[in-house]
């Protein structure tokens, strides 16, 4: 499937800003599920902006902007090629045993902690060990896991903030895509199952049928032995396909947050974020 994205973030000021610095990962992936064509981030006011590689080997655009301005406009263009999940391929006979392995907790440390907004309380871990309790696989956990996700949280845009942490998620059950995704890591993490957080965009072909492709998506990876990062979306209950396209993936939302910086100033500051997938 060729998708076109569309992201546009617009910043608005009360009061003049200056030395207004930002990282952009807004640059879709280039791997075995996806590729990426035609890709363009232009900011306005013009600034030369700086490209690397950050730690997850995502696509960092950095730059800043020194003299005062009123408003901040990012717009981000991208024409991603992707391919199906070859589900037939994922092993579903792999044990629990085998993620929990020396050199798999060894490569995959940062995928297993408790940190930031991704927090293991003693609740989360009772109700992370009461599903793996009914598994026997490490494919089964996983749809187990992302199931009781979805069962148990409803989609209430509002209901939390970027901060939210896990244990204040799990104690409401109301919020966003963000917080599906921080919860299924707390869970997989209180069983030492190694999974990280990932941010992009999914491709709604029915208009109202996938819950958050109105804006940036989040949905979560696992690493299965002799397969690979196995995506999972727990907003929508269903394993990634070629209408979702990744732009960058890390511990949790910190490592992957499509625009942050800081500026010098005072006074209000309002974000719109705008973001259109389509098909081509």
């Amino acid at each position: 499937m060729k998708l076109r994205i569309l992201h546009r973030t617009e910043y608005r000021y009360a009061l003049p800003v200056r030395n207004n610095t930002n990282e952009l990962r807004v640059t879709p992936l280039t791997n075995l599920r996806q590729k990426l064509g035609l890709h363009l981030v232009r900011v306005l006011p013009a600034v030369r902006m700086r490209r690397y590689p950050d730690l997850y080997r995502n696509s960092v655009h950095l730059f800043e902007i020194e003299e005062p301005h009123k408003e901040l406009v990012i717009d981000v263009s991208s024409v991603v090629e992707t391919l199906a999940t070859p589900v037939s391929a994922i092993p579903t006979d792999i044990p629990l045993a085998a993620v929990r392995a020396e050199d798999v907790i060894e490569s995959f440390q940062p995928y297993l902690q408790s940190d930031g907004p991704v927090q293991v309380t003693p609740e989360i871990w009772r109700a992370a060990v009461d599903v793996e309790q009914e598994r026997r696989d490490v494919f089964s956990t996983i749809l187990g896991l992302m199931e009781y996700v979805h069962a148990t949280s409803k989609y209430t845009p509002g209901a939390t903030h970027i901060g939210t942490t896990t244990p204040e998620f799990f104690a409401d059950r109301r919020g966003v895509c963000q917080d599906y995704a921080h919860l299924l890591l707390s869970l997989a993490r209180a069983i030492a199952l190694p999974a990280r957080y990932v941010c992009g965009y999914v491709y709604d072909a029915k208009r109202g049928d996938v819950i958050g492709s109105h804006a940036s998506h989040a949905w979560c990876e696992f690493w299965v032995p002799g397969y690979g990062w196995l995506g999972v979306d727990p907003t929508n209950k269903r394993l990634i396909n070629e209408a979702y396209v990744a732009s960058a993936v890390g511990r949790d939302y910190r490592d992957a947050t499509p625009v942050s910086g800081t500026y010098w100033g005072s006074g209000d500051r309002e974000m719109r974020v705008t973001v259109h997938v389509e098909s081509k």
